[in-house]
């Protein structure tokens, strides 16, 4: 990072907007048929493909074991889908074994990852590049499988305590991270010197956790003041989008933030929900979130300093968000009547 851009981030204050009250339902959605899917899907993730559709990912055919006085839950088997204008298209997952759902999917250029979670014994996460035909298992770092993120700073790996690694070839290359920052939850780049990380920080008050960032000039990480939340507060960011040089958007559970010419404005999520799951910020800089609120409408934006509730099909809860870069077109994906779901304003 810059040494002019650390010293004004050094300084930077920390603004509550007080949210107003969800508005009238702005921009229909409508849903997109889905291929079929086993009883008891969610789709989870949904990025763009660099072609004007989407990947989407998440599990099917969830079930449960009985263990005496309680049911241990599994996620079935992964869902990896791409929609190509008109239809889904299924791509061979190569190296797949066990069970288990789509973690994270990242596409840029000519690179496309997807990592997926184990929930059955010990058997070793999956984490794939997808090469034109089919997607091709690669070694990560972490037995439990790695989250992956891919972009104009490079591909890169994810997972617990200071594990950040850069793919070099075919090789990942470590980095060294802020001793502060204690897991990191998202990284995503606007150029090739201009990235960011976020998770929580390390702090003098036991297990409480606070939010943590850095920023990445091409060369190094560096820490990035965090937004101060109200006293007592713990929580800790979850996704991040820059939008332009010294400006991000950034989700915890329970607030939305904005970073701009070295201040944080900070505003609670919208009344009602219980988490923010996603974020994605549209040609026009408006801030797209997937929030939980039970079995209500969970697709928001927000606008004017106020939180607006948009219009999605009847029982759709909304998971994954994301914009098609350069426009308004927004994807969400999630579930419906225990079937998975894909909606868009386009």
């Amino acid at each position: 990072m810059k040494r002019s851009m650390i010293t004004v981030l050094g300084v930077a204050a920390t603004l509550f907007a007080v949210p107003g009250t969800a508005q009238a339902a702005v921009t229909d959605f409508h849903a997109v048929s889905l291929p079929f899917f086993w009883p008891t899907a969610v789709l989870d993730e949904v990025t763009p493909d660099g072609a004007g559709g989407v990947w989407a990912g998440g599990s099917q055919g969830a079930y449960c074991i009985p263990r005496l006085d309680y049911c241990e839950a599994y996620n079935g088997n992964p869902v990896l889908r791409r929609y190509t204008g008109s239809s889904w298209k299924e791509y061979p997952l190569k190296g797949w074994t066990g069970d288990g759902g789509v973690g994270t999917i990242s596409s840029y250029g000519t690179e496309t990852w997807a990592s997926a979670r184990r929930t059955w014994g010990d058997t070793p996460g999956y984490l794939a590049r997808f090469d034109g035909s089919a997607f091709q298992r690669v070694a990560g770092v972490h037995a439990e499988g790695d989250r992956v993120s891919t972009g104009p700073a490079g591909t890169w790996l994810y997972n617990g305590p200071g594990s950040v690694y850069r793919r070099d070839g075919s090789a990942w290359t470590p980095f060294s991270i802020p001793g502060e920052l204690r897991s990191i939850n998202d990284v995503q780049a606007r150029t090739a010197t201009d990235a960011w990380l976020v998770g929580d920080r390390y702090t003098d008050l036991g297990n409480h956790s606070l939010p943590g960032l850095a920023h990445w000039d091409g060369t190094s990480w560096t820490s990035v003041t965090p937004p101060e939340l109200p006293a007592g507060v713990n929580d800790w960011i979850t996704r991040v989008v820059p939008v332009a040089a010294n400006e991000v958007w950034v989700i915890m559970n329970g607030y939305l933030a904005h970073l701009s010419g070295g201040e944080w404005t900070v505003v609670p999520a919208p009344t009602g929900t219980e988490m923010l799951y996603d974020l994605a910020v549209d040609a026009s800089g408006t801030p797209w979130v997937a929030a939980g609120t039970g079995s209500s409408p969970n697709l928001y934006r927000y606008s004017g300093g106020a939180w607006e509730l948009a219009a999605v099909p009847s029982g759709t809860r909304v998971k994954g968000v994301t914009v098609l870069p350069g426009t308004s077109t927004v994807w969400g994906v999630g579930s419906s009547d225990s079937n998975a779901a894909a909606i868009t304003n386009s």
